[in-house]
């Protein structure tokens, strides 16, 4: 099976957008830019205590097709699910597919 056809789930690509909230701080919202397909494996789960409950968190590696506009802060969105951005690289060293490394958190 080819690279292009292991590109399975269809992602939703976010960007943020802050905002001057009037009180010397800033509001940040998220934008809807583009459509991508992807595939989507979790590399590893972490498990912590945050907001005085248990929280589960995956890291999640995700591929796209190059070229595309995704940035660490970003986000990706997979029906339900958010990925957070936290970097991104070359997956073949060709510059045809960018690999992702998202966080999801989980209550």
């Amino acid at each position: 099976m080819s690279a292009v056809a292991a590109l399975r789930q269809r992602l939703t690509h976010q960007t943020y957008v802050d905002t001057a909230d009037g009180a010397g701080g800033i509001s940040r919202t998220f934008l809807s830019v583009d459509r991508l397909w992807g595939a989507v494996e979790t590399a590893s789960t972490e498990f912590g205590i945050g907001e005085e409950r248990a929280r589960a968190s995956h890291v999640v590696r995700i591929t796209v097709r190059s070229p595309n506009t995704i940035a660490p802060g970003d986000r990706l969105l997979l029906g339900t699910r958010t990925f957070h951005v936290e970097a991104v690289r070359d997956a073949d060293g060709r510059g045809r597919f960018s690999l992702c490394r998202c966080r999801e958190e989980q209550p």
